[in-house]
């Protein structure tokens, strides 16, 4: 049994979901306790617990202490499901692009799809369009490719998005991703739902006006729903690169400008470029489970305390080298031992 202390680095929810995803694929049980402790509303969440449901669903597994507030929780995993439909429903504005980080791992190469609810465009986590334009392409790279569909946008509070996983396939071997190459094309969607058109549009238009000094062409895609459960809106830009993608996004929020929006995007993806790295800082912790499992090795913009945590957490399940080199780029590199 694998025992793991929540409150340890980062203390968040992010050691939660790598040791599910990290049990599922070797089947080692694990025991961690303190979860979130230092958080303002410590343990289990709705958005955690989710998870947990999930990967318990996908893997029949045996579980204690899966219930909101909980600080401790047993889990032992058994085989993953080789098919099958599956609904999960956070039941609140909680991250559907969190979860699906957590299972997608689990689900490849198999006859699965999953339909998960809750907020697919919400503060402090990847926004849905950052996973579809930025997430998947990267994805492929390393050799992997699927589906991901948003029948509804959720937003905070209401939540109610809707995304389906499906067809997720390949052979992912060793990788590298430490150059950017030159910067090609900007792309991006601006959305919003249930309000007025507009707001998407003045969004891209003060993002196109801010990222026009790079000097590429320039194409971001409307999306536009009327009559969504939730109202909120939203941008995400991507860099493509010769050899990678960069990706960034903002939020809009009661009494934000949409202009303001755009330029927030705009500047934090032109942040993210200048670090010279070959993938941007959300890409940096997402990205170190796949190496870690397929030896790879790629650069980041900047070394984030969430991501030392996720290093650690790997390392307890998996027999692997790690090295982390450098602050703002750092590389990551991880070779699985025999």
């Amino acid at each position: 049994m694998i025992e793991i202390d929540g409150s340890f680095g980062e203390g968040g929810g992010q050691i939660l979901r790598t040791s599910l995803t990290l049990s599922a694929i070797t089947k080692k049980p694990f025991r961690i306790y303190n979860i979130r402790a230092r958080r303002q509303k410590p343990g289990l969440q709705r958005q955690h617990l989710t998870a947990v449901e999930a990967v318990k669903a996908l893997t029949n597994a045996k579980v204690k202490g899966d219930f909101v507030g909980s600080t401790e929780l047993l889990f032992e995993p058994y085989e993953i499901a080789e098919r099958g439909n599956f609904t999960f429903d956070i039941g609140t504005a909680g991250s559907v692009t969190l979860v699906l980080q957590t299972i997608l791992p689990l689900i490849l190469n198999r006859q699965i799809e999953v339909k998960l609810i809750g907020g697919t465009d919400v503060p402090k986590s990847p926004s849905v369009d950052y996973i579809r334009l930025i997430f998947l392409p990267i994805l492929q790279k390393i050799g992997i490719n699927g589906d991901i569909l948003v029948n509804k946008r959720g937003h905070y509070p209401e939540g109610g998005g809707e995304v389906i996983l499906r067809n997720f396939r390949g052979q992912p071997n060793s990788f590298s991703i430490t150059n950017f190459g030159k910067l090609v094309k900007i792309i991006g969607i601006s959305h919003v739902s249930s309000l007025p058109s507009h707001i998407a549009e003045r969004q891209r238009s003060s993002a196109t006006s801010k990222l026009s000094q790079l000097g590429v062409e320039i194409s971001i895609d409307l999306d536009i729903r009327e009559k969504e459960i939730s109202k909120g809106s939203g941008i995400t830009l991507g860099a493509i690169g010769e050899l990678s993608i960069i990706g960034a996004d903002a939020l809009g929020e009661k009494g934000k400008r949409a202009e303001r929006v755009g330029e927030e995007a705009a500047e934090n993806l032109l942040r993210e470029l200048k670090s010279g790295a070959a993938t941007d800082s959300h890409m940096g912790d997402m990205l170190m489970l796949y190496a870690s499992l397929y030896n790879g090795e790629y650069s980041s913009s900047y070394l984030t305390q969430h991501a030392k945590t996720n290093a650690e957490v790997i390392k307890k399940f998996l027999n692997v080298d790690i090295e982390l080199m450098g602050e703002s780029p750092f590389k990551f590199r991880a070779k699985r031992s025999k």
